[in-house]
């Protein structure tokens, strides 16, 4: 029994060896070739995912986005710009460079001097509705009496009055206040510390603060620029020479820093630069010397 088992096993296996034998198998796959096929594959479906990811806000971008990004600049530029264009239109400025001295006949008949590196500006509607002036820098006022106050500002401080002559130095923080002729009234920080001055006194204070007490002033040709005069009294060097370097628009140093301590007085005239420095040079017992665009006092 056991031999004829055998038997028709043997026979089955010949069989499937002859069937098998005229199965066409595939050829054995080209692994390089089918893994570079599926890097491909998997590049063009990612490609095409962000294609459809970013097609809309890229085309919304470029043809959208813009258009509201200009609206939006030009509103904003116009808010910014148009009270800029509304004060250039309605306001005069005279300005005074560096080495300029500038005369002023205002449309009420006062005159101003306008010193070098110094502005005055006003509103329309001036010696008709108001009298009301700004200054930086230093200017030399003669003004006619009037029904209006005249009004000078700079910076958080005024000076009014009705007609008088008077000067007002205002340079950075410091300010000094002259009057020749007439009464004025000196403003600071506080109202209720109102400074009157009277003709031949001055008064000097830090802006912000309130003016101190008047003093006299010690000589009658004040202020000297307008006579073309430094006029010094314990005046340091430091201040000396930035109103020399404003007057002849010069360049002005120290060999050492402390040297802009030294404090000098007396009268110079100023007509000319060579005389003024020679001048100064001796009454600071230094010298003086010019070195490309500098002059440098050692």
């Amino acid at each position: 029994m056991m031999k004829n088992f055998e038997n028709k096993l043997d026979r089955i296996m010949q069989r499937i060896w002859k069937e098998s034998a005229m199965v066409r198998l595939p050829k054995v796959p080209d692994v390089n070739n089918a893994w570079m096929r599926m890097e491909q594959l998997m590049d063009i479906q990612e490609t095409e995912s962000i294609q459809k990811m970013t097609v809309k806000p890229v085309m919304s971008a470029i043809f959208i986005k813009p258009k509201l990004i200009w609206a939006v600049a030009a509103a904003l530029t116009l808010t910014l710009i148009s009270p800029i264009l509304y004060n250039a239109y309605t306001t005069t400025s005279i300005v005074a460079e560096r080495g300029q001295f500038k005369t002023l006949k205002l449309a009420d008949g006062s005159t101003v001097k306008l010193n070098a590196e110094s502005s005055l500006s006003y509103k329309n509607g001036f010696g008709e509705q108001h009298r009301n002036v700004s200054l930086t820098g230093e200017a030399f006022f003669d003004v006619e009496k009037g029904d209006l106050p005249f009004i000078v500002q700079f910076g958080s401080a005024t000076v009014e009055v009705l007609g008088t002559e008077f000067n007002i130095h205002a340079r950075g923080s410091n300010i000094d206040v002259i009057v020749l002729e007439g009464t004025v009234k000196v403003s600071g920080a506080e109202a209720a510390k109102d400074v009157v001055l009277t003709a031949g006194q001055k008064v000097d204070f830090v802006l912000g603060l309130n003016p101190g007490k008047p003093e006299k002033i010690n000589h009658n040709k004040f202020p000297g620029w307008i006579y073309n005069r430094l006029i010094l009294e314990q005046t340091n060097l430091r201040t000396v020479c930035k109103e020399i370097e404003r007057k002849f628009d010069v360049k002005i140093k120290f060999a050492s820093v402390d040297l802009g301590n030294i404090t000098v007085t007396g009268i110079i005239e100023a007509d000319e630069f060579n005389p003024v420095m020679e001048t100064l040079a001796t009454l600071a017992q230094r010298s003086f010397k010019f070195e490309k665009d500098t002059y440098i006092i050692y």
